[in-house]
């Protein structure tokens, strides 16, 4: 017989330290990930934290663990079990996954990647986020400034060509990995490329910036390099040498 007044037990607070240096199975990593990006949301101020991201953990959670956890999802499967050790610390790359399965038995398929994350914005991006808070929204990122004697951040409309979409966003994902490709990193690194639009894009314009960015070879020192564009449902993969 069920006790119609038993409380359930309260829910387990999260922060990093539920992560850093952690070996966690990458379905439970995910989970709690996403547990920490409710548990922000959902509490005081919670909007605010996730557009402004004031302390390290909504910086942390959502530009390395969420990435982190699309490329788990998008790997995670039989015969490719993936456990995740993530790290807040200053070393050269962000997280360790060790696949254990019948499919990494094989020598092009490492039981062991390390995995970096950067993004691809446009530099006025967190000021459209601000002004999104502050404000109740702005013109976009390319309309944005700051005025040079009051230090106020003014957005103004802007008119683009349409054409110039597909290159900039290209350009703008070439250049984080030419960044990244000149520093030192582990043979089998992943690199993830959270990639921010300056504005809503088609399927055919991400393929075709996707065909820019492949043609440019900028990818080849990686293992991978995995291109996120966590505002919508793109995604795609670029293997390396």
């Amino acid at each position: 017989m069920v006790r119609e007044n038993m409380r359930m037990p309260p829910r387990q607070q999260l922060d990093l330290s539920i992560f850093d240096g952690k070996l966690l199975d990458g379905l439970r990593f995910c989970l709690k990930v996403y547990d920490l990006f409710d548990q922000v949301a959902s509490g005081p101020g919670g909007i605010a934290k996730l557009r402004l991201r004031p302390t390290k953990v909504e910086k942390r959670l959502q530009e390395e663990l969420i990435p982190i956890a699309r490329y788990v999802q998008a790997r995670y499967r039989e015969g490719r079990r993936i456990k995740v050790r993530w790290f807040s610390g200053s070393q050269p790359y962000d997280a360790i996954l060790w696949s254990p399965g019948t499919l990494v038995a094989h020598p092009e398929w490492p039981k062991k990647l390390f995995v970096e994350v950067t993004a691809s914005v446009h530099q006025n991006e967190h000021l459209a986020r601000r002004l999104v808070q502050e404000r109740g929204g702005s013109w976009g990122v390319q309309g944005i400034s700051r005025d040079k004697k009051t230090g106020e951040v003014v957005s103004k409309p802007y008119v683009g060509d349409g054409f110039r979409l597909v290159p900039d966003l290209a350009d703008q994902i070439l250049s984080r990995i030419k960044a990244k490709a000149i520093m030192s990193y582990p043979p089998a690194t992943v690199l993830i490329v959270d990639c921010v639009p300056n504005t809503v894009i088609l399927d055919s314009e991400w393929n075709e910036a996707v065909k820019l960015v492949t043609e440019a070879g900028a990818h080849s020192g990686f293992r991978e390099v995995y291109l996120l564009e966590s505002r919508g449902s793109h995604s795609t993969t670029l293997y390396g040498n």
